[in-house]
């Protein structure tokens, strides 16, 4: 399965907010590298939600989709808000 593009991700803002939500995930960003996204992770959720996200965002789209959650020693790229939309959960 090919990355999701920019203009997929942003096309499906909506969709990828609703569906981190019910993983705590937020704040989504595009990442540089395609089909990436950055987020926050609300504490208490571990990568096992990160990666049930990542599996159905990737099943939904019809391409792959990855999160970097931001945190301590994290250092990744912040391209621009998902949908227009800086810090919209």
């Amino acid at each position: 399965m090919k990355a999701a593009t920019a203009a997929t991700l942003h096309a499906n803002a909506a969709t990828i907010r609703q569906l981190g939500r019910q993983y705590g995930l937020h704040s989504f960003t595009l990442s540089g590298e395609p089909g990436e996204l950055v987020a926050s992770l609300d504490e208490g959720r571990t990568y096992f939600d990160v990666t049930a996200f990542e599996a159905d965002a990737s099943g939904i789209l019809g391409a792959t989709v990855e999160v970097v959650p931001r945190g301590p020693g994290v250092d990744v790229q912040e391209r621009e808000a998902l949908g227009g939309m800086r810090g919209a959960a």
